[in-house]
Parts: structure tokens; C-alpha cells; sequence
């Protein structure tokens, strides 16, 4: 039986394989250096004596929630007739590792309508505010970042000024306005006469 030839010595974790005609498709799990696993799709097509076509696709274990959404869409459209509408449905995630590659359930704003902002950790509350990373950070580990610099104390942001704050890569001057503007109504709601009521 062919095996595919792949240019990397990734270990399979787990690997299926069926053929169709002179072609034969690959589905393998891999696990990377640094312990990431990936998804390595592989057609092989037999052209003459021993001359094979080899084309693959690599996805990524944080990109697979995606995949399988986007997989999903298409074949329920194709199930319906739906193939006339040319524009996705899904709009592109430029950033993998950002609060769109998490699943749904774990991302801050949708745990907060779920659960309300107290069951939110100091990291989440301030995605939220923060609402993007940077090139290099999520804005998770952005926020992180931020809170763990001050012990996780949320008090403690209410004596950062803007230039501490960005000071952290990833925080200009937007995201630190809109922090200290949070931080200033959040001390007008708890201070006017009206919140002394309730």
C-alpha cells in the first residue's frame, strides 16, 4: 500500500486513508516540536510507473473549530442546492491565536452575557476594553501581561497612567483611554448620589 511521502518527520498520532481511482487521500494526525498537533490532509495521484502528484493542506489544532464550522456551512448549502450566493458566510480570521480562534463558550464577551462580568477573571474584563492584541500576543496574553505586572490587583489600574500602560507592547494610546475612561465611569457610578440607592 502507498504511503505519503511527507517533508517532515512529524510522528502520526492517528492516520486514516482511502483511495478513488488513481487517487489516494491521506488524513494524518501529527504532533509537532514544540507538543502542537496539526491536521496534514494529503491527495496522491499515480501518473505513470512509480510518478506520483502529492498536494497537502496543514491545519493547525487551533484552526480546526474553524475548519469544521466552514466545512459544515458548505456542505449543508451544497445538501440544500444553495450555490448561488458567491460570498462566504464566515468572514476571515487573520488572527489564529486571537479571540477568534477560541471556541465560542470561552470567549469573554460571550461568557459575560452567559454568566455575568462578576464569574469574568481581571484578564477577561480587560480583553474586553482592550478588545484586540498585538502582532505577536493575543489579547488574552496582552491582558495578562498587564494584570500580572500589578499582582492581578484590579485596583492597582486605577495608578497606571497612560504611559505605563504603554509601555506594554500591543497598548497605545487608544487602549489605554479607554481604560482610564472605564476606570473614571466605574468611579462616577459607584460615587453619585443616585448609586448610594442601591
Amino acid at each position: 500500500m502507498e504511503k505519503a511521502q511527507h517533508a517532515t518527520s512529524y510522528p502520526n498520532l492517528a492516520s486514516e486513508n482511502f483511495a478513488h481511482g488513481k487517487k489516494r487521500y491521506f488524513i494524518d494526525v501529527k504532533k509537532a516540536a514544540n507538543d502542537s498537533h496539526f491536521l496534514l490532509i494529503t491527495s496522491s495521484e499515480q501518473y505513470g510507473e512509480g510518478e506520483y502528484h502529492r498536494q497537502t493542506v496543514q491545519l493547525w489544532e487551533e484552526d480546526l473549530g474553524m475548519f469544521v464550522e466552514g466545512l459544515t456551512m458548505v456542505l449543508r448549502r451544497l445538501a440544500h442546492g444553495d450555490l448561488a450566493t458567491a460570498e462566504p458566510a464566515m468572514k476571515l480570521v487573520k488572527d489564529v491565536t486571537g479571540m477568534e480562534a477560541m471556541a465560542l463558550e470561552d470567549r469573554p464577551r460571550e461568557k459575560l452575557h452567559a454568566f455575568g462580568a462578576a464569574a469574568l477573571s481581571n484578564t477577561e474584563l480587560l480583553a474586553i476594553l482592550f478588545c484586540t492584541g498585538s502582532s505577536e500576543l493575543s489579547v488574552l496574553d496582552l491582558c495578562g501581561q498587564v494584570m500580572a505586572s500589578i499582582s492581578d490587583e484590579a485596583a492597582a489600574l486605577r495608578t497606571m497612567a497612560t504611559e505605563q500602560l504603554c509601555a506594554f507592547k500591543g497598548v497605545g494610546a487608544a487602549k489605554a483611554a479607554t481604560l482610564l475612561a472605564a476606570l473614571e465611569l466605574g468611579r462616577r457610578a459607584f460615587t453619585s448620589s443616585i448609586s448610594q440607592s442601591f
